[in-house]
């Protein structure tokens, strides 16, 4: 998420905002890391299902290959045949997250966080985001163009092409969500607030403080049952068909800029309206990183936030938020889909198999 920092943050921030971050991404509110990413997951199955029954058996054959294999099984539960593949596969989009604080972690694979400069903001605020010169901050582009490159090579090994399709699911997710590839600098984040996740607002649902971070990340899916995620699964489709996507494109493996693209599109809704909050900077964002981190683990296991109220959201910014992040998982599915069809063509064009 956030080990890459720029020009100008103090050497302290650089430390203190990957684990800030990281409590945003680790929340007890099941952030899009789950529910939202296994949602996204469950469409392109069921997409490449429709489309290429053929790779199921396949993709399910893959996993047995991870490098990491314990969490698939945990997952796959008592389930046989196309179910077994199927909850290995919405673990797959989950692992990234699930892998946090292991050697299996890249934590700036999660954002490409592209600088949004309030007028407010200080002049050494505007300073940094120029040196910066338009490009963002984090790997998440850098990682989608590296593992789409494993998957679709029939040179990579199975192992590698489970460990990359994993990540290749997991950040196609993540650009799709606003706050992962925005940072909001202003009078009161004259350093950034790390992707909404240094300002808090009142949650809607909780009634609760949260960071704007979260919020998006949860949405309005905040349990990540596989009864939920089926019917999110299910409604989210009825309501949002391809046909409802003109930026679909015929095979998106063919456009050299497309990841940056999807991102620039999540952006756009940041910069349009959804830093448009009041919120509480975190108050506990100048303590020592002993401070800091003991905060963190007490909002990750306990739920306690470091602030006890906070501002609530304007009016309609809830009912406008919902759809908003439906759209951008539904599309993050299908776009999904495209990617894994178009590199299991690439690699059984050249007589190579998913899994072998």
């Amino acid at each position: 998420m956030f080990r890459l920092t720029f020009q100008g943050m103090s050497r302290r921030r650089n430390i203190f905002l990957a684990p800030l971050c990281l409590a945003a991404m680790l929340s007890s509110a099941h952030a899009w890391d789950h529910p939202g990413h296994m949602t996204t997951a469950a469409i392109a199955f069921k997409e490449i299902e429709r489309a290429r029954p053929d790779l199921i058996k396949k993709i399910g054959l893959l996993f047995l290959k991870h490098p990491d294999p314990a969490p698939f099984w945990v997952a796959a539960g008592e389930a046989k045949g196309k179910e077994r593949v199927r909850r290995m596969f919405l673990e797959c989009a989950r692992w990234p997250d699930d892998s946090k604080f292991t050697n299996n972690d890249r934590l700036a694979w999660h954002t490409a966080r592209y600088a949004i400069v309030a007028k407010d903001a200080p002049a050494e605020a505007k300073a940094s985001v120029a040196a910066r010169d338009g490009k963002p901050v984090g790997q998440a582009l850098e990682a989608l163009a590296l593992t789409y490159g494993m998957l679709s090579n029939p040179e990579t090994s199975p192992s590698e092409r489970a460990w990359a399709l994993c990540w290749l699911m997991h950040v196609t997710g993540d650009i799709h969500q606003p706050m992962h590839v925005s940072d909001l600098f202003s009078k009161d984040f004259p350093e950034g607030n790390g992707a909404g996740s240094m300002g808090y607002v009142m949650d809607p649902v909780s009634k609760s403080p949260i960071t704007l971070h979260i919020l998006w990340d949860s949405n309005d899916l905040r349990v990540p049952s596989l009864e939920a995620v089926d019917q999110a699964t299910q409604t989210f489709m009825k309501k949002y068909p391809r046909s409802a996507f003109p930026e679909l494109t015929a095979n998106p493996a063919k456009d050299p800029n497309r990841f940056g693209k999807w991102a620039k599109e999540s952006h756009q809704v940041a910069a349009d309206w959804a830093f448009n909050v009041k919120m509480i900077p975190d108050p506990d964002k100048d303590k020592t990183q002993e401070q800091l981190v003991a905060g963190m683990v007490n909002f990750i296991l306990n739920g306690v936030s470091p602030v006890k109220d906070a501002p609530d959201l304007p009016p309609g910014y809830w009912e406008k938020l919902k759809p908003v992040a439906e759209r951008r998982i539904t599309l993050a599915g299908y776009r999904l889909t495209d990617l894994l069809l178009a590199a299991a063509d690439t690699i059984e064009a050249q007589r190579k198999y998913i899994g072998r």
